[in-house]
């Protein structure tokens, strides 16, 4: 990556180092000397600043990110213009992307149980998020951060669809082609169940280590996306079948199949995590640390039996 100059200071923060850019800007990481504490800034290319739908675009992300007060979603902390340029200034999150987890674990995949604990706390925000009236619409590995601490993060609101509020045409397709619904694939409105299906199809791959849809190119995958259909014997059968069958609900292609609200995958999830510690976060934390520095993998959490899995057994 061509990292830009960088500045000594963006509004009263300190600039540390740039960690991301984009066709939309840079992201900053800075110091915030009044509290000593790191954060993000995104700055929105000058250049840009004309255009309509970026500023659009821009804007919306800051209207949703002030809208929401979750644990499991990065925080907003300001947003200005300053010479021109549109600047937000949003929570450090100091871990790794799900990407770069499903990269550097690869063969080894996710562990159950971590799928688990990501999935609980993605499900979580998107509770939060839905019943704001949001649908992100681009939920993918590279808008989930896991942090070293074993908190999981959604960001990446830009595109997100406001009820009654939607900037796009219709007919147009926005979102990240591999990890679209097929309603939002056939150029339709996102809803609250396409965000599910985007999540549906993380979670396949956080279980099996390959995406179920992805193909040669965009219009493979549209098409795989739109007609090849994911069922229980696509999961090794190390995976619960429990588990399965959420994911397959979450991947239906008929909305009216499909699973109708985040919530009820939660209650669904709450009752498969059954014998699990709810507190998850420090196993994920070291198996994280493990990963990512190639040692040895923890021990897993204890998954005991429950009173329900004992009756069936």
């Amino acid at each position: 990556m061509n990292k830009t100059k960088a500045p000594e200071n963006i509004g009263q923060y300190s600039v540390q180092d740039c960690i991301g850019q984009g066709a939309m800007g840079e992201i900053w990481l800075c110091h915030d000397p009044s509290l000593d504490r790191m954060l993000v800034v995104k700055r929105m290319k000058l250049a840009l600043r004309g255009i309509e739908d970026y500023v659009q675009r821009f804007n919306r992300e800051v209207q949703v990110l002030a809208a929401m007060n979750h644990s499991n979603i990065v925080q907003v902390y300001g947003y200005w213009l300053e010479k021109g340029q549109l600047n937000l200034s949003m929570e450090f999150i100091n871990g790794w992307s799900l990407k770069q987890i499903l990269d550097k674990a690869n063969k080894n995949k996710v562990p159950v149980w971590a799928v688990c604990a990501i999935l609980w706390e993605c499900l979580n925000a998107l509770v939060h998020v839905h019943s704001r009236r949001f649908v992100h619409r681009d939920l993918k590995p590279g808008n989930i951060m896991v942090d070293f601490s074993g908190r999981t993060k959604l960001l990446d609101f830009g595109i997100a669809r406001i009820e009654n509020q939607d900037m796009t045409l219709p007919g147009s397709i926005i979102g990240t082609t591999a990890y679209m619904s097929p309603e939002q694939v056939r150029g339709e409105n996102a809803t609250e169940q396409s965000d599910i299906f985007s999540l549906g199809i993380i979670t396949f791959e956080m279980l099996t280590g390959k995406h179920p849809f992805r193909d040669d190119n965009a219009e493979k995958t549209s098409k795989n996306i739109q007609s090849k259909r994911i069922s229980s014997s696509d999961f090794k059968s190390d995976v619960p079948s429990d588990i399965r069958r959420l994911v397959c609900i979450m991947l239906a292609k008929d909305v009216a199949k499909r699973a109708s609200s985040a919530y009820g995958c939660l209650m669904e999830l709450d009752f498969i995590m059954q014998g699990l510690p709810r507190e998850l976060a420090h196993p994920l934390s070291a198996w994280l640390r493990s990963v990512r520095k190639d040692l040895p993998l923890p021990a897993p959490p204890v998954w005991k039996k429950s009173w329900w899995r004992s009756l069936l057994s």
